[in-house]
């Protein structure tokens, strides 16, 4: 991640070494991304560049932990304007992802690492673990619990990733069949509805020990 020393930059040369990078790795494959590129069009020197970062590696870890800070908060957003109803904001969360994708070159950022094969790409995306168990808690106060089966910490949470992990998955086959666009919009409501009713017809004796 960023050193301290990138931080005291002003916001509008953080913003230029942003842009800068974001323009490369969106541009090009990991293993292509230049270094010089990105300096020259951020106006710093390479000296400089090392200063804030190890490496490419280090710099796309900022990258992504960046768009994951940004995916975090819309995600409480969300939740917080819905009302605490956990169905309801993976929804909305759901629309906004796919409009992001298509709006935003952080799809073709995405896109470009999911093609990468290589296990330092996935560490990377992996982000800062102390952080998104902050956002979980942080999620938890906000949840309407009411209408749910199991009210617990960890059923709202395994309940949550659930979504989660179908609405990537949904993002992923979007990257590769941008033409099923609408058909990958409908079957996430299916998870959803399965998610919150259930797959089975509930039998009689399901309904007296319920």
């Amino acid at each position: 991640m960023p050193s301290e020393r990138f931080y005291r930059l002003s916001e509008e040369k953080q913003r230029l070494i942003w842009k800068a990078s974001m323009k490369e790795f969106t541009s090009e494959p990991y293993e292509k991304v230049s270094i010089n590129k990105i300096i020259r069009n951020a106006g710093i020197s390479r000296g400089s560049f090392y200063t804030y970062f190890e490496d490419k590696r280090d710099l796309l870890s900022f990258l992504l932990g960046d768009t994951e800070r940004r995916w975090r908060e819309s995600c409480l957003a969300y939740l917080e304007k819905k009302g605490g109803d956990v169905f309801a904001a993976l929804e909305a969360m759901m629309e906004y992802g796919m409009e992001f994708c298509k709006n935003n070159d952080l799809f073709r950022l995405h896109k470009n690492l999911i093609i990468y094969p290589e296990a330092m790409i996935s560490e990377c995306m992996c982000g800062d673990i102390k952080l998104k168990q902050t956002a979980g808690r942080e999620f938890l106060t906000k949840v309407d619990r009411s209408c749910l089966r199991d009210k617990t910490d960890e059923g709202i949470l395994l309940l949550m990733k659930q979504g989660v992990i179908s609405m990537m998955a949904g993002f992923v086959e979007y990257y590769s069949n941008p033409e099923r666009e609408e058909m990958i919009r409908a079957e996430y409501k299916k998870v959803l509805s399965v998610l919150r009713y259930g797959a089975c017809v509930a039998s009689e004796k399901d309904q007296v020990e319920g």
